[in-house]
């Protein structure tokens, strides 16, 4: 038997509750955060700005990241993430 297998008999004891996913900002919260993370203050995040971000929330690998949320929320390809693509970021659904 693998101690990755799944035992259903056995698959309440020692699990903690579920967690609950926190309610969406609000778009005036997301605003402080974008701006927040918006180092040069010209309204868009750069490859770089991400990556501090990321790197300021302790997440493992900042410049990929940075480069992943770049892929998915540069709509325009300009190479950098607006506030209004910032806040379409943050809405999407992250398990689809």
């Amino acid at each position: 038997m693998f101690p990755w297998t799944i035992h259903p008999k056995n698959i309440d004891k020692g699990c903690s509750k579920p967690v609950t996913l926190a309610a969406p900002h609000s778009e005036e919260q997301l605003n402080k955060i974008f701006d927040r993370f918006d180092t040069n203050g010209d309204g868009h995040l750069s490859w770089e700005e991400l990556k501090s971000a990321y790197n300021i929330l302790g997440m493992s690998f900042p410049g990929l990241r940075a480069l992943k949320a770049l892929c998915v929320a540069d709509e325009n390809r300009d190479g950098y993430i607006s506030q209004k693509e910032f806040i379409k970021l943050t809405r999407k659904n992250p398990r689809k």
